[in-house]
């Protein structure tokens, strides 16, 4: 599973003149604080296929690369990313895109003012097993709680290698749907007259991830608000809702603010 963090990074003035690859490392080392913190992850921890406890397990995930585009300059760039193993023994039945997403931006928010544009996630949907339903509801109550006064436009656009899932033309007005059920009243959903290719991610981590991958399905959600959160939890809803209409391949989901771009 890999999440990266879309947008523009302005540092804070007492730490501008740091040099850029000694502070990238140092704000990843930061995210893996973080997720220490908040008992997510347990760096290095594993166990032999014979069972024998070399480290301390991790809670959700393995971290097992990560880094981020901070070259500088008013450009949407991949700030930072991070791609993860999900062991056997601690598979839930969501993926840690909420905890990850969370841990990054605890970071970059640390050290800077972060313009936030757009959240890419890969998403391992063959992995997944049991019933979120439960936490999906807590979490629509969760954003139904903004202000309705001020919706914004969100891009939502899945990206799937070809397969006959797909073939059919109804197909993403079915997941659509089913996005919709798990958004309730908290959002709507709807199809656009075409898929807007400026608002898939291009460059950096992800895009090796979107080799072999093709824009299967796009939806135009309109939320009360624009956040971290609000894309987590937009990238949960969309692959549980892949996952209801049996689709079981890996698929990247890009949630992107409708007027910000994506690193091209």
């Amino acid at each position: 599973m890999t999440v990266g963090a879309h947008g523009i990074l302005n540092r804070h003035p007492w730490l501008e003149n740091g040099d850029a690859e000694e502070f990238r490392e140092t704000v990843m080392d930061l995210a893996l604080v973080r997720a220490e913190a908040y008992d997510w992850h347990a760096p290095y921890g594993w166990r032999t296929p014979q069972g024998k406890k070399l480290f301390p397990d991790p809670q959700r995930w393995l971290e097992c690369d990560k880094g981020g585009d901070w070259a500088g300059g008013d450009e949407v760039r991949e700030l930072a990313w991070m791609r993860a193993d999900i062991p056997e023994d601690v598979r839930h039945s969501r993926l840690p895109v909420l905890p990850m997403t969370r841990m990054l931006f605890d970071a970059l928010e640390r050290v800077g003012e972060v313009a936030f544009t757009a959240l890419c996630t890969y998403l391992p949907l063959q992995i997944t097993a049991g019933d979120a339903s439960s936490d999906l509801d807590d979490m629509r109550e969760w954003f139904s709680l903004a202000s309705p006064s001020a919706p914004v436009d969100v891009h939502v656009t899945v990206s799937a290698a070809p397969n006959a899932a797909w073939d059919t033309p109804e197909e993403p007005a079915r997941v659509l749907t089913a996005v919709q059920e798990r958004l309730g009243m908290a959002a709507e959903a709807r199809m656009p007259s075409r898929i807007d290719a400026a608002h898939l991610v291009r460059r950096g981590t992800s895009r090796e991830l979107l080799q072999g991958t093709r824009p299967t399905a796009q939806f135009v959600v309109r939320a009360r608000e624009w956040s971290p959160e609000v894309s987590a939890w937009l990238t949960e809803a969309t692959g549980d809702a892949l996952r209801a209409t049996g689709h079981s391949s890996p698929a990247v989901v890009t949630v992107s603010r409708a007027s910000s771009p994506v690193s091209a």
